[in-house]
C-alpha cells in the first residue's frame, strides 16, 4: 500500500512539474502551459516566483506546440508570408538550427576577433579621425561569416540528416548568425583595449 500510494505521489509530482512545450521556427523551446491557440497567436502561463505569468506568441513565429503529449502543427508552407519549405523540411531545417545552438559556439570568431581588433586599434589609433579603426570591428564580423561551417556527424544530434539540403541551410543560418555576433563582440574589445594600449605606451 506505501508503494501505490508513494507511485501516485511520484505520478502527481511530475504531472505538475510536466510542461507544454511551443516549438519556434527559429529552433527555440518555450516551456510552459499552453492555455489558448487560434490563427494569430497561442496564450501560455509561466510560473515565477511572483506568481503565474500569462504570456503570448504570434503563430508566424510558431511551427508546433506539445500538449499532453500531443503535437500540433501550426506551420504552413505559405510563399506569401515567407514559408517556402514544406512542413517536412521546416521540421529538417530546426533540427539543424538546434544542432548548432548545441553544438557550435563560435569561440574562435570571438578570439581572432579579439586579436584583429587589437593589432588594428594599436596601429590605427594614432591616426587622428581615422574611420579605419571603427572599420576593424564593423567589417571583420561580415568577413568571418562569409564561409559555411558544416556539420560533422559527430558532433550533431541528427547525424542521419546531415546531407539534407534544408538540414543544413537551419545549421548553416545558426552558425552564420553566431559567428558573426562573437567576432563583432571580440573585434569590439580588441579595438578598445588596442586602442588603450596604443595612448598607454605614446
Amino acid at each position: 500500500m506505501r508503494v501505490l500510494s508513494f507511485v501516485f505521489v511520484l505520478f502527481l509530482s511530475f504531472s505538475a512539474y510536466s510542461q507544454d512545450q511551443i516549438l519556434m521556427l527559429s529552433g527555440h523551446i518555450i516551456e510552459g502551459n499552453v492555455t489558448d491557440h487560434n490563427r494569430q497567436r497561442i496564450t501560455y502561463d509561466i510560473e515565477k516566483k511572483s506568481g503565474v505569468k500569462n504570456l503570448e506568441v504570434e503563430t508566424y513565429r510558431v511551427f508546433s506546440f506539445t500538449k499532453n503529449g500531443k503535437e500540433t502543427v501550426l506551420y504552413q508552407r505559405d510563399s506569401t508570408i515567407g514559408n517556402y519549405l514544406s512542413v517536412d523540411e521546416m521540421r529538417h531545417f530546426i533540427y539543424g538550427a538546434q544542432d548548432a545552438m548545441d553544438n557550435y559556439k563560435g569561440r574562435w570568431a570571438f578570439f581572432s576577433g579579439l586579436g584583429v581588433g587589437g593589432v588594428g586599434g594599436y596601429f590605427l589609433g594614432g591616426v587622428q579621425g581615422s574611420f579605419a579603426v571603427v572599420a576593424v570591428p564593423l567589417v571583420y564580423p561580415i568577413v568571418t561569416s562569409i564561409h559555411k561551417i558544416h556539420p560533422h556527424e559527430s558532433h550533431v544530434s541528427h547525424p542521419d540528416m546531415i546531407n539534407e539540403p534544408s538540414y543544413r541551410t537551419g545549421y548553416h543560418k545558426n552558425t552564420k548568425s553566431r559567428r558573426f555576433f562573437q567576432a563583432l563582440k571580440g573585434s569590439l574589445l580588441g579595438t578598445v583595449a588596442g586602442v588603450s594600449a596604443y595612448y598607454a605606451a605614446n
